[in-house]
Parts: structure tokens; C-alpha cells; sequence
């Protein structure tokens, strides 16, 4: 645990695992916006005939907690690009490890087959990062020197 607080060497796929999140969460972080992802992925589950309920009408209350998701997601994968270091990596390993939970829980509780289009990436980041973490932990235990450009 101490070395993972003490690394600062970059997980170059956790910095990349942001990148996707920032743009899969960035349409969630305003209520206009939101309204268009949404009712998107309401489309995209009525034209294919998706297995599972159909996206219901987010009301405003409902709405609020969409964009705060957004605002904390986008927020959180900014930090991440900026300081890709991994402490933050592996926190971000364990927040996909519950988002791909809750996305499973979800799909056996009869949501809309949409959401396997974010669980399916998520599971991927979760194996990358995780891996990303660990040869950084390795590198750090062996002694290869970190990139100039972070240890400056």
C-alpha cells in the first residue's frame, strides 16, 4: 500500500482510461446535454429492439442525479489525465469494479441490453488499468527510471 501512495510514475493506460471516460461522461455533465445522451440510448434501444426494459423519461429530479454523475465523472477523469499516478489509477481500477457490479446488477434486473455497451469497456479498462498499475509498481520495485518529463 505505501507504494502505491508513494509512485509517481505515470499508468500511461490510466491516463488513457480517462480519456475515454471524459468522453463517454462529458454529454452526462449538463442537463441539456444529458437529455440529448439519454434520449439517445432510448433511441438506439427502440430501433434495435434491445432485451430489457425501455429507457424511461428522466423527470428533473432524476435528471439531477444523472448530471452530478456527469460533473463528478468529468471532474475525476480531468484529474486523472493531468496526474495519471498510480494511487489514482488503482481508486479508479476499484470505482469500474463497481460500475461494472452495478451494470451487471442492472442488466438482471431487467434494464435496457444498452447498458452492455458501457459494461463491456468498462471491464476492459478495469483489466488494463489493473495491469497498467502493477507493471508501474514492478518498474518502481525494480528501479527503472521514471520518464523525465514527471520527475521534473
Amino acid at each position: 500500500m505505501r507504494a502505491l501512495m508513494r509512485s509517481l510514475r505515470p499508468v500511461r493506460v490510466g491516463r488513457a482510461g480517462a480519456i475515454y471516460d471524459l468522453i463517454t461522461t462529458v454529454g452526462f455533465a449538463t442537463p441539456w446535454t444529458a437529455t440529448l445522451v439519454l434520449g439517445g440510448l432510448a433511441d438506439v434501444h427502440d430501433k434495435l429492439g434491445l432485451a430489457g426494459d425501455p429507457m424511461p423519461t428522466f423527470e428533473t429530479s432524476h435528471l439531477l442525479f444523472v448530471i452530478l454523475f456527469g460533473v463528478i465523472v468529468t471532474l475525476w477523469s480531468v484529474v486523472r489525465i493531468m496526474w495519471p499516478v498510480p494511487l489514482l489509477i488503482a481508486a479508479d481500477t476499484v470505482g469500474r469494479a463497481a460500475f461494472c457490479t452495478f451494470f451487471i446488477w442492472s442488466l438482471l434486473h431487467g434494464h435496457s441490453a444498452v447498458v452492455v455497451a458501457f459494461l463491456i469497456p468498462e471491464v476492459s479498462w478495469l483489466i488494463a488499468q489493473a495491469l497498467g498499475v502493477r507493471k508501474a509498481l514492478k518498474d518502481d520495485r525494480d528501479g527503472v527510471p521514471v520518464p523525465a518529463l514527471v520527475a521534473a
